[in-house]
């Protein structure tokens, strides 16, 4: 893909992830819109963990990291900054987060404000081809529910490669190919194939080896999620408006007919 093509993609992309008062609108759904006192991080956690398996899912994910209060945490695609404040309240680990999207962005500093997190937590707007991080200045690095709407994966993961510092551990989650046929739009990431950009974990695999990962793990979670207690559409549709009840319903189709599954991945700088 050429920069034109990915610039292009990315203003799609921008315009996708945009939305007006979405921190007023999450902490209204949470019941904590009177603007008095902290809000728990789990009370946000139906509305702003934006990926399948939500919480438990970001749980996991940071369960593989081995994080402590002296890790530096950068959370790729932060989004509304979910995984970013679960990981600095279970942890105490100061974060990092970067998004493609301004109104995000905005949305994450206004919630961590509201849950007193502050003090650990940064959100930056930019691109995950081109991190606002300097050299080797992370421990850990996670991307969830990123890859889809990334067009050059192997620059992503050079520039992850790039900040984190050697050793450090790189956890990816996100929809992956796993088998053929059409996939139907619209999806939660995207609503027609211009700016989904799935690849298969041997994709990823080969990606990451390219940057320089030595590839530790490769997990299937079709099972550990079908398990969980379910994703209540509804919630996420605060964030996304009500028609992200039926991009809901493809992407779980689309998973029951073998043709996506999340797929987590661990490897090591």
């Amino acid at each position: 893909m050429t920069a034109e093509a990915t610039m292009a993609a990315n203003d799609r992309i921008r315009e996708h992830y945009a939305g007006r008062d979405l921190a007023d609108r999450i902490l209204a759904a949470a019941g904590a819109d009177d603007e008095s006192g902290a809000v728990p991080v789990d009370a946000l956690a139906p509305y702003d963990e934006l990926h399948a398996g939500g919480l438990a899912t970001t749980l996991y994910l940071l369960s593989r990291l081995e994080l402590d209060a002296g890790t530096a945490l950068l959370d790729v695609g932060c989004g509304l900054g979910g995984s970013s404040r679960v990981a600095a309240d279970r942890h105490g680990c100061p974060v990092t987060g970067v998004d493609l999207s301004p109104d995000f962005v905005a949305a994450a500093r206004a919630l961590t404000t509201r849950v007193g997190l502050s003090h650990l937590l940064r959100f930056e707007v930019g691109q995950a081809e081109q991190l606002p991080c300097d050299d080797a200045s992370h421990d850990r690095a996670v991307m969830i529910h990123v890859g889809m709407n990334l067009p050059d994966k192997a620059a992503t993961f050079a520039e992850v490669h790039r900040v984190l510092r050697p050793g450090g551990l790189f956890g990816l989650h996100d929809q992956m190919r796993v088998g053929p046929g059409d996939l139907p739009y619209p999806q939660p990431w995207a609503v027609d194939d211009e700016t989904s950009f799935l690849a298969s974990p041997s994709a990823y695999v080969d990606a990451l080896a390219a940057a320089g990962f030595e590839v530790l793990s490769v997990e299937d979670r079709r099972a550990a999620l079908a398990a969980g207690p379910g994703e209540p559409a509804e919630d996420r549709a605060v964030v996304f408006g009500p028609a992200f009840v039926e991009r809901m319903a493809n992407r779980m189709a689309a998973t029951r007919a073998g043709i996506l599954a999340p797929v987590v991945v661990l490897a090591r700088a």
